[in-house]
């Protein structure tokens, strides 16, 4: 009998639906750089973005990061830092009021908790558990990695393997869902992991560059998961 596997979700742009965030932080930073003499429009400005994405250029890929980035390519050098610290209120207010879970996020795993244990390993902050508690979803968690709170970031294979071992009485077998091939496919693979991209994300930019980000399947909605899972 093939033994069930355990199932871990990324969150941001996975679970979480960040669109309207990008959208309202879009417009927020497009006006600080005009401030600062950039003269760029928001057509421009979003192919600067996805310049960035699809190009890997923000490690772990941190809001914080993002802005950064996206400064040093349309700004004099210098302002980066000052701009991103500007934005640091809204960030934290889009956070809070504009994540949402995908309109599917729900339902999904209100049906694969009847079968899988399920957990989270994302890279985030410590305020996201409260947007698991704001929508009642943290019950449909058998375990929850955050990167702030074990000090380890993906795609470091250490927060991983803490996630297997925390889990290691329930399964040997894993799957990992996620948006990113560079922090949430590439490692996953590497450990032995089935994985599934999610691709209604930013991160539907990444190309894969080696075998290690191929992801065993591919979903552009979250309502597609229970049947991939019942093929792996």
């Amino acid at each position: 009998m093939i033994e069930t596997p355990f199932i871990f979700f990324d969150l941001g742009q996975t679970l979480v639906d960040e669109w309207r965030f990008i959208e309202y932080l879009d417009n927020k930073l497009l006006e600080v750089l005009n401030g600062f003499g950039a003269r760029i429009d928001l057509r421009n400005y979003r192919a600067v973005r996805d310049n960035v994405i699809r190009n890997r250029m923000i490690g772990n890929g941190s809001t914080r990061e993002l802005i950064i980035e996206i400064c040093r390519l349309v700004t004099q050098h210098g302002y980066e830092r000052i701009i991103a610290d500007r934005l640091e209120y809204d960030i934290k207010y889009g956070r809070r009021e504009l994540f949402r879970f995908y309109y599917d996020a729900e339902q999904t795993l209100s049906i694969l908790s009847q079968k899988y244990k399920l957990g989270i390993i994302a890279n985030q902050s410590r305020d996201v558990l409260q947007l698991l508690d704001k929508f009642n979803f943290r019950d449909f968690f058998n375990v929850v990695i955050i990167s702030s709170e074990v000090n380890m970031n993906k795609p470091d294979p250490r927060i991983f393997q803490l996630a297997m071992d925390r889990v290691a009485k329930s399964s040997k077998r894993y799957v990992m869902i996620g948006d990113r091939l560079d922090t949430d496919i590439s490692p996953a693979n590497k450990l032995g992991m089935k994985t599934i991209r999610y691709t209604n994300s930013l991160f539907r930019l990444q190309e894969p560059i080696d075998e290690s980000e191929m992801a065993t399947h591919v979903v552009n909605r979250l309502s597609e998961i229970p049947g991939i899972l019942q093929e792996i």
